[in-house]
């Protein structure tokens, strides 16, 4: 059986191909996931399903973002291999152990508090363990990536999604138990996690020789794990800021347009991670040239993708997604509008990320990132209690720009200074 799984999943007659075909189905599984399961939870619950099981995937995927430590962009433009998988892999048990006890840190905090309920703290808690499998499987699939099978990685990921998907409506519809259907869904993702995983891995020659550089990676990797986890902190700054400020029906609505912020943003991971590899190859030859050009016509894709979905839903967003989910959102559309170019820039930020670490320089975005949460921190909170939501969603749009101008700072910096490294060096 094992063997059978192992063929279906390595099979492939053109690799290339397969490998952006599965990775824009798997982009595309994990980018829809929230929206089809909320879409699911609302038509077959109620309200406080609906805004406990958004609240879950958006506490899960800041604690996804500690597990993952920000070591796939890391791992994969490792194009020399000065760092072995088994150094990624003891990097990895390290960092998902911190998630473990971050989860529950947050948990009981909030229990302490009297903010989650008994129901609420278990979803929160099993939404956190999905996110710690998808975490702990991702060190794998950055091996694969580093093999050149993207293809690889793309399946696994994009079957065990949907079959999540797929499950998780089916036992919610079933039983409408929203901690039976995440309890059942857990059990099935690591199984499947660890099947089709384990099944392959012998195919990319993964040593388990001693740790050398374990250390170094965690050293190297932290401030892009604090970035990556605040990244993702801002990027869901408007849902922690109304969890207890309105009522479950306005965080209803104010979450289904919030969605496209993360369905654009993950979307366009089909678009750069392919080329993640190609990247660090690139910029490891010194051709900055060909390196900043790649960048600009990669964020010019991202802006045309982002640029029809803005236009398309400005007219048909809101009632589409009104439609669908039996609510009223006439009044969210300019939130939706500006919700779509914040998901945009969001996806811009995500491939910045990706380049400034392929050149190195991840220790410099920390601080872009602590002065914007530190901002959303301090003033989202009075913004929404003074002037209301929309004001709410333009300061948060506002705050992804600068941070974008943050980036694209740091990366033009980056690449003056390899350019003059290379001028003294032939000189």
């Amino acid at each position: 059986m094992i063997g059978i799984i192992r063929d279906k999943l390595l099979n492939s007659k053109n690799i290339k191909k397969s490998s952006y075909f599965w990775n824009a189905f798997s982009a595309m599984m994990n980018s829809f996931q929230t929206m089809l399961l909320l879409l699911v939870i609302t038509q077959f619950g109620n309200d406080d399903d609906s805004s406990i099981f958004v609240m879950a995937y958006a506490v899960g995927n800041l604690m996804l973002n500690i597990g993952k430590y920000g070591v796939r962009q890391y791992q994969v433009t490792d194009v020399t291999e000065k760092n072995s998988f088994a150094d990624y892999l003891r990097a990895r048990y390290i960092s998902v152990a911190i998630m473990l006890a971050a989860s529950v840190g947050y948990i009981l905090i909030h229990v302490i508090k009297n903010d989650y309920s008994t129901e609420k703290s278990a979803v929160v808690f099993m939404i956190c363990m999905v996110k710690l499998v998808e975490a702990f499987e991702d060190v794998y699939h950055g091996r694969m990536q580093q093999n050149g099978r993207l293809d690889v990685a793309g399946r696994i990921l994009g079957i065990r999604l949907f079959i999540f998907i797929l499950l998780f409506a089916l036992f919610y519809i079933l039983t409408g138990r929203l901690v039976l259907t995440c309890c059942i869904n857990l059990i099935i993702t690591i199984i499947l996690s660890v099947i089709m995983n384990r099944s392959v891995m012998g195919e990319f020659k993964a040593d388990s020789s001693g740790s050398k550089n374990c250390k170094r990676i965690l050293v190297e990797c932290l401030p892009l794990c604090v970035s990556m986890c605040l990244n993702m902190y801002i990027a869901n700054a408007p849902k922690y800021t109304i969890d207890t400020a309105v009522n479950s029906s306005v965080q209803t609505r104010f979450n289904i347009v919030f969605m496209p912020v993360f369905i654009i943003a993950l979307l366009a991971n089909f678009v750069f991670l392919p080329v993640l590899k190609n990247m660090g190859e690139i910029w490891h030859k010194g051709d900055t040239k060909m390196f900043v050009s790649k960048t600009v016509r990669l964020s010019a894709l991202v802006i045309a993708i982002d640029f029809v979905i803005v236009i398309i839903g400005s007219f048909i967003g809101c009632p589409i997604l009104g439609f669908v989910y039996g609510v009223d959102l006439s009044d969210f559309r300019i939130h939706l509008v500006f919700f779509m170019i914040a998901g945009g820039i969001i996806a811009l930020q995500n491939l910045l990320i990706m380049v400034i670490t392929t050149v190195r320089y991840q220790k410099y975005m920390i601080y872009g990132y602590i002065a914007t949460a530190v901002m959303m921190v301090l003033f989202s909170g009075k913004i929404l209690a003074l002037k209301g939501l929309l004001a709410l969603t333009a300061y948060f749009l506002t705050m992804m720009i600068v941070l974008f101008v943050y980036c694209v700072i740091l990366l033009w910096i980056a690449v003056q200074r390899r350019e003059r490294m290379i001028s003294h060096a032939d000189q």
